[in-house]
């Protein structure tokens, strides 16, 4: 196996010295400055630096960061954060945990290194720092990772090759997606695991909502839970979609959620089919072939 890059393909360049040479001119030098690999670590006040809106984590655990806090009181700050530079004052691209916990043990600046990036990179630094501390729920990082696709515009494999993260991976982490929002605060909430979601991704939300809401109540396993599923499945009338395999029905809403059309996928036994990608103009069909292109 091929041990890969801990920042994955793209991000080790953000970090380099052509990145944050010249975006330091607004902090405060003192002798507690240092150096890093080659990068000036400087001291900045907590209250000029404002949180990353691309942040992915959205629950913070308060015992963890009262914990961190003490931690850090006791025997320094190991690593510093990142911050970007921006009108305001500074922008957080990696390290909300340890500035939140400087917070409650009321110190008044925090070692920082400042880099010169833009949004895009700013989002990638937040997602792969918290992929690789393993902090992040599915849903946050599926929410993550749509954010880089949709906002950015960015492919699978280019979301792939800057996290480290497989294609399929990235593939099956959006399709998450597509779950009704009562069963992503299930998930966040840990209440059931990333299986029994899936289970029931080709279900309407009300669908979804009620064969959850078994599980969480009669403590199914996620074997269970696709059980369930099926006799879900099969005691319904069978009219249009309901004939097709529910991984048909996800690939459809998929396919058609990237390529921005109705996608329709005709399966026969042997494995064999055919997609058929419709179109109303000629321009709608060469903008499904750029998208096509660029998700190589």
């Amino acid at each position: 196996m091929v041990k890969r890059k801990a920042l994955g393909a793209g991000l080790e360049a953000l970090l380099s010295d052509k990145q944050g040479t010249n975006n330091k001119k607004s902090v405060q030098k003192t002798p507690d400055n240092k150096k890093k690999s080659g990068q000036e670590i400087v001291k900045i006040p907590l209250e000029k630096i404002s949180r990353n809106p691309n942040q992915p984590r959205k629950k913070f655990r308060e015992e963890g960061l009262i914990s961190l806090g003490n931690s850090i009181k006791e025997n320094g700050m190991i690593a510093p954060i990142l911050v970007r530079e921006i009108e305001e004052g500074y922008e957080l691209v990696a390290g909300e945990r340890r500035w939140r916990a400087l917070q409650h043990i009321r110190l008044d600046t925090i070692d920082a290194i400042v880099i010169n990036t833009d949004e895009k990179n700013s989002a990638l630094l937040a997602l792969v720092e918290n992929i690789q501390r393993e902090q992040l729920n599915v849903i946050e990082e599926a929410e993550a990772l749509e954010k880089l696709q949709k906002g950015f515009g960015m492919s699978h494999n280019e979301i792939a090759q800057f996290s480290g993260k497989s294609r399929s991976h990235i593939a099956n982490i959006l399709r998450l997606n597509m779950l009704s929002e009562f069963v992503k605060s299930k998930l966040l909430e840990g209440l059931i695991e990333m299986g029994h979601a899936r289970a029931v991704l080709s279900l309407s939300d009300k669908d979804q909502e009620k064969i959850i809401n078994q599980a969480i109540k009669n403590h199914l396993s996620v074997r269970e839970v696709e059980n369930l599923f099926k006799k879900f499945s099969e005691s319904r009338p069978r009219t249009g979609n309901n004939n097709k395999d529910p991984d048909t029905t996800i690939l459809e809403r998929e396919l058609s959620d990237i390529l921005g059309t109705d996608i329709q996928l005709i399966s026969r036994r042997d494995g064999k089919g055919k997609m058929i990608i419709k179109y109303n103009t000629l321009d709608q069909l060469q903008g499904i072939i750029n998208k096509i292109k660029s998700n190589k």
